[in-house]
């Protein structure tokens, strides 16, 4: 399972790119399609699979991206799925997010350094894995006490 699926336009392959390779830098595994995908397997089951899967989503919000039906479907699954979502925006002001998403903070990347912008996503990567290493510690006790429980029968 990933940890961070990647909704985007085609069209922002570019700045896609730029943030799933330093994302994987940071030690995450992240779903981008079609990259993700490997020859012979169906794409949109693979998508679906990994957008249900990953409990995050980066939304590249962009003019492209917002005016995009698979983007939008994409997006209302994160919504609907109560996914935590982050928007990035560049190439538009995040007071013009549609509807479906502009109640939910925006990463603003517009007028930002190529490092500037590094450190924003690095903060969304430490994130993440603080996420997920409080995920493994609460498994890690489910198991625990289920062993204990176990040990006094």
């Amino acid at each position: 399972m990933a940890d961070i699926f990647v909704s985007y336009s085609f069209k922002d392959g570019e700045i896609a790119e730029f943030l799933c390779k330093h994302l994987t830098d940071e030690g995450l595994d992240v779903f981008r399609a079609p990259l993700s995908v490997s020859p012979g397997e169906r794409w949109d089951e693979k998508i679906l699979e990994n957008l249900k899967n990953s409990p995050w989503v980066l939304f590249l919000a962009s003019k492209a991206a917002c005016a995009s039906p698979i983007v939008q479907q994409e997006v209302g699954v994160a919504l609907g799925k109560e996914k935590h979502l982050v928007p990035i925006v560049w190439d538009m002001d995040p007071s013009e997010l549609p509807g479906w998403v502009k109640n939910v903070q925006a990463l603003d990347l517009r007028n930002t350094s190529l490092g500037e912008a590094r450190e924003q996503v690095s903060k969304i990567a430490e994130r993440i894995k603080a996420d997920k290493l409080k995920g493994y510690l609460i498994v890690g006790l489910v198991i625990a006490a289920i062993l204990y429980v176990a040990s006094k029968k």
